[in-house]
């Protein structure tokens, strides 16, 4: 048969017959008490070894065709800040304004200084132009006394030089008449052998007052410290 049905049929027909004898040998082997025992565990074999369930659908929507929206969590939804750390608290915002506050005062402070120095600086500037004038002006004074004084004292000497050269008696009249302060610095020029005689012709209260002047002149000079 193998010969005329070939290997292709053969082997077919062959498989087909060994399947329709095994439910009898099957049902054979069942009877007896061996197979029985073994025959109560395959259940539950079979049912540990059953793969598991088919893994959840797909959702409704795209059962239905519907193409559904991802719903998006509030927190992560909420916009993002740029910089979350640079968000200035209210203690933060007083303490800048406290500080530019202070600082806007230092600022008023130096400006006030600034020119409180250069009103100095000129004041400064104005004081040494001043001393420099009183300088030269004293300058001028001292020379201009220096001056005056040798005049005076030219003066003073050709003054004396007229007394001396006059008599006794005309160089009293003259005297009486001056005031005792200057009659006194003349006589003092005068030398003593000459201003005797002078002081002789004078009149008592006019003579007396210009004594005490001589008197009291001598004394400031001799009062004087030694240079």
């Amino acid at each position: 048969m193998h010969g005329l049905l070939g290997p292709r049929l053969g082997l077919p027909l062959m498989a087909l017959g060994l399947v329709a004898l095994l439910p009898g040998r099957l049902s054979g082997l069942m009877e007896e008490p061996g197979w029985a025992a073994l025959a109560g565990a395959v259940p539950a074999f079979s049912r540990a070894a059953e793969p598991p369930g088919p893994l959840p659908g797909p959702p409704v929507a795209l059962r239905e065709g519907v193409i559904a929206t991802p719903t998006v969590s509030p927190v992560l939804a909420a916009p993002v800040r740029a910089n979350p750390l640079g968000e200035e608290r209210p203690g933060e915002a007083r303490l800048m304004a406290e500080v530019m506050r202070r600082q806007a005062e230092i600022d008023r402070r130096e400006r006030g200084l600034e020119a409180r120095e250069a009103r100095l600086q000129a004041a400064e500037g104005m004081a040494r132009a001043q001393i420099a004038e009183l300088s030269r002006l004293r300058m001028e004074i001292e020379q201009l006394v220096v001056r005056e004084s040798a005049a005076a004292e030219a003066d003073m000497e050709a003054l004396v030089a007229l007394y001396v050269n006059m008599r006794p008696q005309q160089a009293a009249k003259v005297l009486e008449r001056l005031e005792a302060p200057r009659a006194a610095i003349i006589l003092l020029r005068i030398p003593e052998r000459q201003a005797g005689p002078i002081m002789a012709q004078m009149e008592p209260p006019a003579a007396l007052a210009v004594t005490q002047e001589i008197a009291g002149r001598r004394e400031a000079f001799r009062a004087l410290p030694a240079p």
